[in-house]
């Protein structure tokens, strides 16, 4: 057997069966471990001829993961939620696994929300008994990978014949967000310095709608993440969900201004904070001196962008920087390259007439100095 699909089930019956429905064609086996008490979704996962086990709930997140990967019995793990579903070169997937000979591990294109570009994410790997997730929240099973890489000289290679793509999430439903709350919160009390806990926690207070408890929790995190020099890989995500939290609400202030200089001087260039970065020049009357982070972003293949390390609001890229790169260019008398620019922002955002607006205003300037 080559494949195993590996899931858990906690709340996403509805998504549940577009997930297993996916899977046709890559694996030979699937595995649910059920946890919650969703109706209907055992029943559901059988008749896609899944194994299915229920696990009582213990707010512990790596205990039914590991119980799945337990009962599989292909060659490779496949690691998915019931709110995802796979898509791309299925075939192909197969042929690069039987064909391996030296990975220990792969990491796969996800695309975490609608709308964002995907990221690389540690989704399969060989079945292996050394390999487990651990963490009762935010539980993960990369430094096992990384261990066995390492103890055995074999490599964890990209595979973007695949794509993951998730379709919602505990965040997502309001029924859920308080489990979530609690186990985020005992996490926290275990692990005080780890970033990925103060941002979901973060991000779990923007999707119910309260802005100021995500932001405060966002500082309080980067507040740690600074004691240690960001020497955390994941102490990125703090400024990044932050900095975008501030951007698709517009507030452009000196706090915003405080976050993106710390984070450009922290980080290897990344496009949030280089929108940010332009944003704030426009604001302050250097609109020339926005012009260069808006151009970089916008010349970016989705190579480079997933080369980055993160995923990204795709306005990122087309309708925020390009809207900015006409407002710049209106600022600075070039007309016609304005009008240009409002064009490109209209394709990413058909239905925003103030791009319309802008553009014929654009058009106007620049046939009367013609």
């Amino acid at each position: 057997m080559l494949l195993s699909a590996a899931i858990i089930v906690k709340d996403d019956t509805e998504h549940l069966d577009a997930c297993l429905t996916s899977l046709r064609g890559l694996v030979d086996q699937v595995v649910v471990v059920e946890v919650g008490s969703c109706v209907g979704s055992v029943a559901l996962a059988e008749q896609h001829g899944a194994l299915v086990v229920r696990e009582p709930w213990q707010d512990d997140l790596a205990a039914p993961r590991n119980r799945a990967l337990d009962l599989a019995t292909g060659e490779w793990i496949l690691a998915l939620d019931a709110d995802e579903r796979v898509g791309g070169d299925l075939d192909a997937v197969r042929e690069l696994l039987a064909d391996d000979d030296g990975s220990v591990g792969f990491c796969v294109r996800c695309v975490p929300r609608a709308g964002w570009t995907p990221v690389r994410q540690h989704r399969v790997w060989r079945n292996r008994v050394d390999i487990r997730f651990v963490g009762h929240a935010l539980e993960t099973v990369v430094p096992a990978i990384g261990a066995a890489a390492a103890a055995r000289e074999l490599r964890v290679e990209p595979l973007d014949l695949l794509t993951v793509h998730h379709l919602g999430g505990d965040r997502d439903y309001p029924a859920t967000r308080p489990r979530l709350e609690r186990m985020l919160l005992t996490e926290l009390v275990r692990r005080p310095d780890r970033a990925r806990v103060y941002d979901d926690l973060a991000l779990l207070y923007e999707a119910a709608g309260d802005s100021e408890r995500a932001v405060e929790t966002w500082k309080r995190g980067i507040a740690v993440a600074r004691v240690r020099n960001f020497s955390d890989p994941d102490d990125r995500l703090l400024h990044l969900d932050l900095v975008h939290h501030l951007l698709a609400r517009e507030l452009i202030d000196v706090d915003l201004e405080v976050l993106v200089e710390e984070a450009r001087a922290a980080y290897v260039r990344t496009p949030t904070f280089e929108l940010a970065a332009a944003r704030l020049a426009f604001a302050t009357g250097r609109p020339r001196d926005a012009l260069e982070p808006l151009e970089w972003l916008v010349d970016l293949d989705d190579d480079e962008i997933i080369a980055t390390g993160a995923s990204y609001d795709e306005r990122v890229f087309g309708e925020w920087s390009w809207g900015l790169i006409g407002l710049c260019r209106f600022a600075l008398g070039d007309d016609g390259a304005a009008a240009d620019a409002f064009r490109r922002a209209e394709r990413f955002a058909p239905g925003d007439a103030s791009y319309v607006v802008r553009r014929r205003l654009a058009e106007a300037r620049a046939g009367s100095s013609a």
